[in-house]
């Protein structure tokens, strides 16, 4: 078994061992039908990239579904993966390592996906890729494709931005962190650790006390997501929602259980705002404010509806006066 430095090495050494019969004519076959998919893809030719693949192609991509069986549901999938890619595209490999017998060969290596903004920036991550390629009588073609790419398991996030070589040193925005983070101001916000571990299961990574005891800064994990959280410093201009008597922003958490989470959140010192129940736009839905002022709106997911469904759904639960409706009067 090898790794991805030891394949490096060996590309630039013999190799140990003696290929099979014609494996050197296939691996160059093979090595020229990578090339001419590569071209295809950076051209966004739908019709050239599906010339590649087998019939009866099985695809494990890394978005949307968990696989694709058949050349027209993987011919969509690529479709909707072109669109998405407005500019130039961007698509090489590295460390590629074929191994031919027979009739079949299994290809593996690193792909550099994605595309150049108007201003010529990339905009491009590297990705796993792995591939069953298969002699039929129009060639060799790829009957089994799998791209996958690691992910931080405290943040579910994909990591886009590692290298053949490594990873960056220090990340603009650090791999467990999502790009908005709430922070909350909370009197005496030790206890309103406790409060968040109880109400909503948050988990306590991190914390930095002033020598007054006072929390300077905590970082809670609930679910997926960072919160983080700090005492009140009135002579900062710091103070939590109490203070000021009520707040114009709720905190959205969604959650496998809205009915079980708020309930908990009650039973730990939460006031009712809004009871859950089913909301036109497919979610249970409820709110509560925690003892500090904040306000949570709780969420589970139960319904995928159109559009159109969930502005019916508006209309009716809105008497007929939708806002929406009255824009466009």
């Amino acid at each position: 078994m090898t790794t991805a430095d030891d394949s490096s090495a060996s590309a630039k050494t013999a190799p140990a061992r003696a290929a099979p019969a014609g494996a050197a004519p296939a691996n160059e076959e093979i090595r020229r039908r990578m090339d001419s998919w590569l071209g295809a893809v950076r051209a966004g030719d739908i019709d050239a990239i599906m010339s590649h693949y087998t019939k009866d192609v099985v695809a494990f991509d890394a978005v949307l579904q968990l696989q694709f069986k058949g050349l027209d549901a993987y011919r969509k999938h690529w479709q909707a993966c072109l669109d998405m890619c407005p500019g130039p595209m961007i698509f090489q490999d590295a460390e590629t390592d074929i191994q031919a017998s027979g009739d079949l060969a299994v290809v593996r290596g690193l792909i550099r996906c994605g595309t150049e903004s108007a201003t010529g920036e990339e905009q491009a991550g590297w990705m796993r890729m792995t591939a069953t390629y298969r002699k039929t009588g129009e060639g060799w073609r790829i009957a089994h494709e799998h791209f996958s790419a690691p992910f931080d398991m405290r943040s579910c996030k994909a990591i886009f931005d590692l290298t053949p070589e490594g990873g960056p040193a220090v990340r603009a925005i650090p791999s467990d962190m999502n790009s908005v983070t709430p922070h909350l101001v909370c009197a005496d916000a030790a206890q309103a650790i406790e409060f968040y571990k109880q109400a909503f299961g948050a988990v306590q990574e991190s914390r930095m006390d002033t020598p007054q005891g006072k929390v300077a800064h905590a970082c809670l994990r609930i679910g997926n997501a960072a919160v983080f959280l700090a005492d009140e410093f009135p002579e900062w201009g710091s103070v939590g929602p109490n203070a000021l008597k009520g707040t114009p922003v709720t905190v959205h958490l969604y959650v496998d259980n809205a009915d079980k989470v708020q309930a908990a959140a009650i039973a730990a010192g939460a006031k009712e705002i809004m009871a859950v129940q089913d909301m036109f736009w497919g979610d249970r839905y409820g709110q509560v404010q925690d003892p500090y002022g904040h306000r949570w709106s709780i969420a589970t997911h139960t319904r995928n509806l159109t559009q159109a469904e969930i502005e019916k759904g508006a209309k009716q639960m809105m008497g007929g006066n939708c806002p929406g409706d009255q824009a466009q009067a």
